[in-house]
């Protein structure tokens, strides 16, 4: 079985990857590390500010690119 430093289980629980085992350790180890706690608070603050912040491309850049992709196409059967 992978072993996962308690950083990288924080990481994966931030973003709701984790498994119910992985749930279990990293609830354990809280308990006995508020600290830990508060990291986890801190990566999940930094997700929300993240996602805020993401941006989408403008319709003219995806009209470009699927252009090209259109103009492109039957090099992809050579």
């Amino acid at each position: 079985m992978l072993q996962f430093s308690t950083q990288n289980l924080l990481t994966l629980h931030a973003y709701g990857e984790t498994s119910e085992s992985q749930k279990q350790t990293l609830v354990g180890e809280i308990a006995a590390n508020p600290e830990l706690h508060q990291n986890l608070m801190e990566l999940i603050k930094a997700k929300r500010q993240l996602n805020a912040k993401m941006m989408s491309p403008s319709e003219t850049s995806i009209r470009i690119i699927m252009n090209h992709s259109y103009r492109t196409e039957h090099l992809q059967e050579i």
